[in-house]
């Protein structure tokens, strides 16, 4: 590797986490999650309450609350703003960019390119790539795995009590981020260290160590979570310290699948790398038995999927934490061979560039998906623009006889980039509640009574600034509400358009309506 690549890089993953991180001004806070977790740190500044998270005015036991204290973090020094929130999650993609390049210089001192190349292969990860912009946990919690399995290594180097420091730490405040889960990610791994250990190991004195430092990272949790189970009452008390942790391991019916539910998706939650010759031609000269870092990797990885696979509850950002072993698992496999020259297969990537280029410009006419009425309003301008980057990564491995990661990487964040701002300017619209907000907003500037049918999400009360709770209604009170105030108004989200409205929009696959009290028997919330 020549020191113009090395300085591209070590330098360059930077301008292409900008770009990555400039896709949040071309939308809005997306719902559900990313709007009622805004809720949730708007609510809890309100009430100067920085213990005990809530929502629309009631405890809210579903996640921990270090998200919420990074964003009001932020509104303490910037004054509360939409644009501070909407960095936490990429500065937190920032830290496992540089967590991922540490934690390779651990297992490879003796490979300097593994090091350089780990952060590019994540950042092109397509999963991580579409989640690293988000108001959500995962990524945050990446970032705390990563400094956990530092200090594993540091351990198994020698440096023990620094070692199950950061182990500690990241114990802590990956319960802190989105609870006990970060066991999951963790503990597994810690167990198996005779598979990949580079040296004897005194299986006394780390097991121990990692009782202690499992402990202490407990102790972090509970300096929040005891005075916040006292503050916020039984019913509280009993959701954080037990029944949210029990209850979505082995009973929720919560996004409940099937054991291999997230097979099927592998390849794209791996995509480009899993389509790349290079990697598979690479990865059959690797000695893993001989290599205790990709032991290290593998044994992260296949844990990690087998234990969220065995888990009934499954979403596919579950996943995001495993991805930088996977990330760092290429680079060594793929370091080997960076300065060999290589043709065969190259082009497979920017083909398959192309034909997602050629799938959007014809997206309009897709069976199923043209029925989509955002679908309808796509210009080809989208597919033609991902053809365009084909075609220049098409260029550069013609040139260079090679697909280089710095190529392929950037021309993924590229994709993504762009198909952040084409999917939002004819989406958007289904997707932004702002408006809606502001509806919300008038009617208490003006005291019109109004009331939310049906499972409300938080999705207004950041959005609309509001300062009081929501008031919500079951559809069983419907009647004896609108009876009583003959001039409110009724929201609701529903499935079918309705002939009339006060205030309509489109709210993803559904729509939400606004309508005035003596409509209330058209009411049919979701």
């Amino acid at each position: 590797m020549t020191i113009s690549d090395n300085l591209i890089y070590r330098w360059g993953i930077l301008p292409l986490w900008l770009l990555l991180t400039a896709t949040v001004y071309f939308r809005s806070a997306i719902p559900i999650d990313e709007t009622r977790y805004l809720s949730v740190a708007w609510d809890m500044w309100l009430r100067g309450d920085f213990l005990v998270p809530y929502l629309n005015g009631q405890t809210y036991s579903h996640k921990p609350p270090l998200l919420f204290w990074l964003i009001q973090a932020g509104w303490s020094v910037f004054g509360v703003n939409e644009w501070w929130p909407s960095l936490v999650g990429p500065l937190a993609a920032l830290a496992n960019l540089l967590l991922t390049r540490k934690l390779a210089e651990k297992l490879w001192t003796e490979q300097a390119a593994a090091a350089l190349l780990a952060p590019w292969i994540l950042i092109a990860t397509l999963l991580w790539t579409l989640f690293a912009t988000s108001t959500m946990f995962d990524v945050l919690l990446t970032s705390w795995v990563l400094l956990g399995m530092l200090g594993m290594l540091e351990v198994i180097q020698g440096a023990e009590r620094k070692g199950w420091v950061l182990v500690a730490v990241a114990v802590g405040l990956g319960i802190l981020s989105k609870g006990p889960v970060v066991f999951l990610h963790l503990i597994p791994t810690a167990m198996l260290v005779f598979v990949w250990a580079q040296r004897p190991v005194v299986y006394f004195r780390w097991f121990g160590g990692l009782l202690i430092a499992v402990l202490l990272g407990a102790a972090i949790a509970l300096a929040w979570a005891i005075p916040a189970a006292i503050a916020g009452g039984e019913e509280y008390a009993n959701a954080i310290l037990w029944h949210q942790t029990a209850d979505r391991a082995v009973g929720t019916k919560i996004h409940t699948r099937s054991m291999f539910w997230y097979l099927p998706f592998l390849p794209m939650f791996l995509f480009p790398w899993l389509f790349w010759p290079c990697f598979w031609g690479s990865l059959r000269g690797s000695r893993f038995f001989n290599d205790g870092g990709l032991r290290f990797c593998l044994v992260w990885l296949a844990t990690t999927f087998v234990v969220f696979s065995l888990l009934p509850s499954k979403q596919i950002h579950y996943l995001i934490p495993m991805l930088p072993a996977f990330a760092l698992l290429v680079a060594r496999v793929v370091g080997q061979n960076a300065e060999k020259p290589r043709f065969g297969g190259e082009l497979l990537l920017p083909v398959l560039f192309a034909a997602i280029g050629i799938f959007l410009v014809c997206l309009p006419k897709v069976p199923g998906l043209s029925k989509l009425n955002w679908v309808q309003t796509v210009q080809p301008t989208w597919g033609l623009s991902v053809l365009a980057i084909a075609v220049v990564l098409a260029i550069s491995v013609w040139i260079k006889r090679k697909l280089t990661i710095v190529a392929a990487s950037t021309a993924l964040v590229a994709a993504i980039f762009v198909g952040f701002i084409f999917f939002f300017r004819y989406a958007g619209s289904a997707y932004n509640l702002e408006p809606a907000a502001s509806q919300v907003k008038r009617l208490n500037e003006q005291h019109i009574p109004y009331v939310y049918v049906g499972n409300y999400q938080g999705q207004f009360n950041f959005l609309g600034r509001l300062t009081q709770p929501l008031p919500v209604l079951p559809a069983e009170q419907l009647a004896d509400w609108a009876a009583k105030h003959a001039d409110g108004y009724l929201i609701s989200l529903e499935k079918d358009q309705p002939t009339e409205a006060a205030y309509l929009q489109q709210h993803r696959e559904y729509w939400l309506i606004f309508r005035r009290a003596g409509q209330a028997a058209q009411v049919k919330p979701l």
